[in-house]
């Protein structure tokens, strides 16, 4: 039983390769198609491994989902809180510049805001790393080695993000442009999402239910991106 669990690992970071080369290198145009066709192959890797819907943390009873949207709406709700205090602070809100959204349009940003991020990145991360790798990891050696793997690897699949994000973004412009700058913004992202996919993992497991960790991460970064839209449009003489 362990070693196929540890197959399924290893199936499921192969295909996490692949699709983190895809959407971030060669074919980034079709991000949401693929990331879709991902998390299908990840359903149904878990599905021929033997894991059940309730191990993935979607058991759609009744009193479990209760208690997942009770749990998602609290922490979409401290997530516009917290976005709502920072945007409001002058040293904080000039975090969310991010030349990457300077110049986009109303549709376009509808699409990232409501399809790519929630669709896309939230609900296909999450299936992976707070599903099948989770579960996959906790039946094969327990629960806190089951986060701690799952956790570094979400850290590491933000490697080629990170690269782009220190083009992008004005918060990096102090460290340069170096090698050394770029693994300085490379290793802090892999470790700030690190730490990030702890925090989804327990989500997950103290709600008995994976909608909380995908209503977070959606909240998180769909929130985050429309401020990063509206500061780069309406909000750059403040």
């Amino acid at each position: 039983m362990v070693t196929d669990l540890l197959v399924v690992v290893a199936l499921v970071t192969s295909v996490l390769v692949v699709v983190n080369l895809l959407t971030n290198l060669w074919a980034r145009q079709h991000y949401l198609l693929i990331s879709m066709w991902a998390t299908g192959v990840l359903l149904a890797i878990a599905y021929l491994a033997g894991l059940t819907w309730a191990d993935l943390g979607l058991d759609f009873t009744w009193g479990t989902q209760t208690q997942g949207f009770i749990w998602s709406a609290a922490l979409v709700g401290i997530v516009f809180v917290g976005y709502a205090v920072a945007a409001a602070l002058p040293w904080t809100r000039k975090g969310f510049a991010d030349a990457r959204t300077a110049e986009m349009g109303v549709g376009r940003f509808l699409y990232e805001a409501f399809l790519r991020i929630p669709v896309g990145t939230a609900l296909m991360e999450e299936v992976a790393f707070r599903g099948v790798l989770l579960a996959a990891m906790i039946g094969a050696w327990g629960t806190v080695w089951g986060v701690v793997v799952s956790s570094v690897l979400f850290g590491f699949w933000h490697v080629l993000p990170a690269l782009e994000f220190h083009e992008a973004s004005t918060t990096t412009d102090r460290l340069g442009n170096s090698w050394r700058a770029k693994l300085t913004t490379v290793g802090g992202q892999v470790l700030g999402t690190g730490l990030a996919g702890v925090g989804f993992c327990l989500v997950r497991l103290w709600s008995d239910s994976l909608l909380p960790s995908i209503a977070l991460h959606a909240s998180l970064n769909a929130l985050g991106f429309a401020l990063s839209w509206a500061f780069a449009r309406r909000l750059r003489s403040l």
